[in-house]
């Protein structure tokens, strides 16, 4: 597909939308309530209230980064020596990356990140299985003889980035962090920003990876030549001239991370910017999409002369001044512990009225418009849930998993003999010891059985209380009721006794001190977890409640003072139905959800 007008080009990019600067106001408001003196966090507190904005959550959060490189090569490094590097490195250096070994590669172990390197235009073939092969073509042209790329390519090393990113969202991502590998970058970068600043060529040219004197002589003369040809030729600022900017200096992979930023934005996620190759992609991507520029985090400032203007141009703030040349998405991942560090420290930290201090400062947090016993308003920023006060830890799959669980939570009755392994019982027991509990008190505990003699002495007594049971019926249900299978311990190869301890935790438990039966409460609430994690790990759960507790005392040795609140029968099941047993056998159906949700007071219908 080709886009050779401008307006067709503008028609397909990642629409951005402006951040949410109401809940800025409420991120500010906060950390003004925070147990800390006002203002004293620093840059840290705009960095907060940016993240916030973009994610429109007054309490945000970044949890599942993904780190993107994007290399490529360039047709003046490789005709002309503006680098201290052959150009032929951009391959190797790409298979460092790839194999973990690089200083970018390094730190994102480190944090847990993962890393995709993608190979946008690099010359050679690069030599390694983990790098990601979308190649434009074998490096742009040489930008001092003519246009460094065509349309079609420029749109084409868009789209590489514009698909990474989607990809990353697939997988979770809410944060995107860039890296560049190419070697001469630098000289497209700064013909790049001579003309986006519109500063001179001497103001923006540097160091790059460390030229020597002459060859940085040699290296502004040949851009100042290319850039003043530039201007006598083009009107940039017309419709169409930031685009053949890019297509006479660029490189595929600052188009490539232009793509990725614009994505990124699209979907409310902010991205963490390197360097100056970084800072100009970005700022090249703003003039297309202005909102863009609310979206970026600047990690650091590099000492090429040309990144600090471009910082101040973008209205970003870097977080750290470490003189790094490194590239490679470096600076961005050395600044990520202290993105990460202030967002906890926003989550976590006790306002002056939960901590119960005095606040000397007399703020009070803003509530839009609504009253303290009242929601706050703010932006409906789009239907996916992004106007939450918090961020979802939890990915759309994780959330999907844990309703499948209840949703697909059945009483089992029929159980295959195979053996559990050890440790998914483990786990299940596990979730089980995991549970809430009225002051903590934990007034569980599990007893393991799969002694045979132990489990028939148990469904004898079962057995009897449900013969017992059934002469509580009518005739005719009685004689349905004694056909149902209400439990399997027999069949079943291990049934887990939970047993609950109403003393545990002395005469005076935190919270019980009205209603006592809350210690019942918190041992069913980890019968709950064991029944949704024995779901999840495709085990099949019965709960036997028809039985005597002194006889199941007797028979488990269990104390006087300790109820035996449940028999739980485990194993494999070769179905699990698609209804509950007793809706499926007309014992019963579900109640009308509607009739059992109440607004304010009993009896009154809610309305939606």
């Amino acid at each position: 597909m080709s886009y050779q007008h401008f307006d067709t080009f503008q028609q397909h990019l990642p629409s951005v939308q402006p951040v949410a600067g109401d809940v800025a106001e409420l991120a500010q408001d906060r950390l003004d309530n925070l147990t800390k003196p006002l203002g004293s966090l620093g840059q840290l507190e705009p960095l907060i209230c940016r993240i916030a904005a973009i994610q429109a959550r007054m309490i945000p959060a970044l949890i599942h980064p993904h780190f993107l490189v994007f290399a490529a090569d360039h047709g003046v490094a490789m005709a002309h020596e503006v680098s201290r590097y052959e150009a032929k490195v951009t391959e190797e250096m790409t298979v460092n990356i790839a194999m973990g070994t690089s200083t970018s590669a390094v730190l994102a172990r480190q944090y847990g990140m993962p890393v995709r390197i993608v190979d946008v235009g690099v010359a050679r073939s690069v030599r390694h299985p983990r790098v990601i092969v979308r190649k434009v073509a074998h490096g742009t042209a040489d930008f001092t003889q003519g246009k460094a790329m065509n349309r079609q390519e420029l749109w084409q090393a868009l789209q590489v980035g514009i698909d990474e990113v989607k990809r990353a969202v697939e997988h979770g991502c809410d944060c995107i962090l860039l890296g560049e590998m190419g070697i001469g970058n630098t000289s497209a970068a700064s013909a790049l920003a001579a003309v986006l600043l519109n500063l001179p060529v001497a103001a923006v040219v540097g160091v790059g990876t460390g030229v020597d004197a002459q060859r940085l002589r040699r290296k502004r003369e040949l851009i100042e030549h290319v850039v003043r040809r530039w201007y006598m030729n083009e009107d940039v600022q017309s419709p169409d001239g930031w685009v053949r900017l890019m297509e006479q200096f660029g490189g595929f992979e600052l188009v490539a991370m232009a793509g990725a930023m614009l994505e990124a934005a699209a979907h409310r996620i902010p991205v963490v910017l390197d360097g100056l190759l970084a800072g100009v992609s970005a700022l090249w991507a703003v003039k297309l999409q202005p909102h863009l520029a609310d979206y970026l985090i600047a990690g650091h400032q590099s000492p090429e002369p040309a990144h600090r203007a471009i910082l101040e141009a973008l209205g970003c703030n870097p977080l750290l001044h470490l003189e790094l040349r490194v590239g490679e998405g470096t600076g961005a991942l050395m600044a990520w512990p202290i993105i990460t560090s202030a967002l906890a420290v926003m989550a976590e930290t006790a306002t002056f009225a939960d901590a119960r201090v005095s606040n000397p400062h007399g703020v009070r947090v803003a509530t839009q418009g609504g009253t303290a016993s009242s929601p706050r308003t703010v932006s409906n920023v789009d239907a996916a849930g992004y106007a939450r006060p918090v961020a979802r830890d939890f990915t759309q799959a994780e959330i999907d998993a844990v309703y499948k669980a209840i949703l697909a939570r059945r009483d089992i009755r029929v159980f295959l003999p195979d053996k559990l392994p050890d440790d998914v019982v483990e786990r299940i027991l596990q979730a089980g010891h995991h549970g809430p509990s009225v002051g903590y008190m934990q007034p569980w505990d599990f007893i393991v059985i799969e002694d045979k003699e132990t489990l028939r002495a148990l469904q004898a007594v079962v057995e009897r209380e449900r013969i017992r049971a059934g002469e509580a019926y009518p005739d005719a249900k009685r004689d349905y009721y004694l056909r149902l299978k209400v439990e399997g311990l027999v069949e079943a190869p291990l049934t887990i006794c939970v047993t609950n301890d109403g003393t545990r935790g002395g005469p005076h438990v935190l919270g019980r001190n009205t209603i006592p039966e809350t210690d019942l409460m918190s041992t069913a609430c980890a019968i709950q977890n064991m029944w949704l994690a024995a779901r999840a790990e495709g085990v099949g759960m019965g709960w036997v409640s028809i039985y005597e507790k002194a006889d199941v005392r007797e028979i488990l040795g269990i104390p006087d003072n300790v109820d035996p609140a449940a028999l739980l029968t485990l194993g494999y099941t070769p179905h699990f139905p698609d209804i509950p047993l007793l809706e499926r056998v007309g014992w019963g159906t579900r109640r009308d959800f509607a009739k059992v949700v109440y607004a304010n007071r009993w009896g009154t219908q809610r309305r939606n």
